[in-house]
């Protein structure tokens, strides 16, 4: 096994277990941990780069991995869909239809976007080499920083932790760096360009500020932020 296997199967355990600590997190607290747009993004993209365009780098791994994030993201889904109106009512007021409405329409907004953007990205040769996933991975990075970000709103928004943990934070962290590393070392050939350096190295910022922010929030409630998964 070389070296790409080995990062991208150890990203992938990584990033499965903030999906399952997800899935927990949200049954346990009867909240949902992942915000909608990152959510249905995440769905999006690894059902389209495991069933559509599965990767053709990493083979069967890759295309395992993807599966696996696609199956957990299910159970993400299931908890935001059981548990997240609430939230939407009390903050917006708004209607059960009209809540269940915007949140379809999040999830048919991101397919669009993973089924297109692929394809649009392998355009630019250069850089992606005309292929499809070189372009997803590329998207999956955006992606990276969006929950990062949506992932911080979310815990200064509610003002607690329900639905979060300091497992995530830090297998997140852990997951991203890992790619991070197959990313650079393995597809950019030619050095980094300017722009992955600012997203990558704002999601990695982000990240640790979420974990230091879960931490603190955690002890703020009288609860030991090592022992919750």
């Amino acid at each position: 096994m070389n070296a790409e296997l080995i990062a991208t199967a150890a990203s992938g355990l990584a990033w499965t277990i903030v999906y399952i600590a997800l899935i927990y997190r949200g049954i346990k607290d009867h909240s949902y941990g992942m915000p909608l747009v990152p959510l249905a993004l995440n769905f999006a993209w690894e059902f389209t780069f495991s069933v559509v365009y599965p990767p053709a780098a990493t083979g069967v791994a890759g295309t395992v991995v993807n599966a696996i994030w696609m199956i957990c993201d299910i159970g993400i889904i299931a908890t935001y869909f059981r548990y997240g109106y609430r939230y939407f009512y009390h903050r917006y007021g708004m209607s059960k239809p009209a809540w269940i409405g915007y949140s379809l329409f999040a999830f048919v907004v991101a397919f669009g976007i993973m089924l297109t953007g692929g394809p649009f990205l392998a355009q630019f040769t250069d850089y992606f080499k005309g292929d499809i996933f070189q372009g997803a991975i590329f998207i999956a990075y955006i992606q990276n920083l969006i929950i990062s970000v949506c992932f911080m709103l979310m815990l200064w928004e509610r003002g607690n932790a329900r639905g979060q943990s300091l497992t995530i934070g830090v297998f997140k962290c852990i997951g991203t760096g890992l790619t991070v590393g197959v990313y650079y070392l393995f597809v950019l050939h030619h050095g980094a360009s300017h722009l992955m350096n600012v997203i990558v190295g704002t999601t990695f910022l982000l990240d640790l500020v979420y974990i230091r922010s879960i931490f603190i929030q955690l002890k703020r409630e009288g609860k030991d932020p090592w022992m919750r998964l």
